[in-house]
């Protein structure tokens, strides 16, 4: 069994996303990697959707910070969080959940800075495994906006058979 049960899990998430706020850039940045440590270490015996759902908002925000190593660090976080979304996560019940998710992700994925697309492509990647052809549809939706479609035309050619 995980080094982390449930209750211990859930207190030291909610202390940590409190924290992904904090003025000092150091500290958001010690904060994403310990929160990704703690998703991975309690994994899906301590994190089931309730929780998780508790927390991407404030994951997704921070794809916004003024660091661009905390941000590639963030989507190192979303890439845990949705490999512990279950097998028979009910994609109809939380369709919201993964709307805003996939909204937001791939506003980020026309970032700048290439490096920030790449990460965030890496996050699709497994962002699109819990409903492939619902990410489809917002890609489709939004690729002529993007400076470049070549991670929208990678990840549509990955997902439209799936």
């Amino acid at each position: 069994s995980s080094g982390i049960n449930a209750e211990y899990g859930e207190k030291l998430v909610a202390q940590l996303v409190s924290n992904l706020d904090d003025d000092n850039c150091a500290t958001r940045l010690v904060c994403c990697n310990c929160f990704n440590f703690v998703l991975q270490t309690g994994g899906k015996e301590c994190f089931g959707p309730d929780e998780l759902h508790k927390v991407y908002v404030e994951l997704l925000k921070r794809l916004d910070d003024s660091s661009d190593e905390l941000r590639v660090s963030v989507t190192s976080t979303l890439k845990t969080f949705f490999s512990l979304l279950p097998e028979d996560y009910n994609r109809e019940l939380y369709k919201a959940h993964l709307q805003f998710l996939y909204q937001g992700l791939l506003i980020h994925l026309d970032d700048p800075n290439q490096a920030i697309q790449e990460a965030v492509y890496d996050v699709l990647c497994e962002a699109g495994r819990v409903w492939p052809s619902y990410l489809c549809e917002h890609i489709e939706n939004v690729k002529h906006k993007h400076r470049s479609s070549l991670y929208c035309d990678k990840l549509l050619a990955a997902f439209k058979d799936s």
